[in-house]
């Protein structure tokens, strides 16, 4: 019996070291990456849904270059609309 309360001891003193499972990370750096990678694919998702013509399949780079092309478009449309509406000569101004 003196040999098996040893043991526990021995094995109480030990600092057990268990492999997460697989996609289970423990370490809170991990964690901390996990919830970055899962807010900027959300966002990313909304990016899509906002930006017309971009697929699924684009990669985060180009999706950036997309919605910046039309942003750049939208705002060269309000400012044309403004010009248009300062040029206007009709009555109902």
């Amino acid at each position: 019996m003196a040999a098996m309360d040893k043991y526990l001891q021995f094995q109480e003193s030990v600092p057990c070291k268990t492999r997460a499972k697989r996609g289970c990370a423990t370490h809170p750096r991990s964690i901390a990456e996990r919830v970055r990678r899962t807010r900027i694919s959300e966002r990313m998702r909304k990016l899509q849904e906002l930006v017309p013509n971009m697929d699924k399949q684009t990669n985060t780079a180009d999706m950036l270059d997309l919605a910046v092309d039309y942003i750049k478009d939208l705002q060269k449309q309000v400012k044309n609309l403004k010009d248009g509406q300062a040029n206007c000569t009709c009555s109902s101004k």
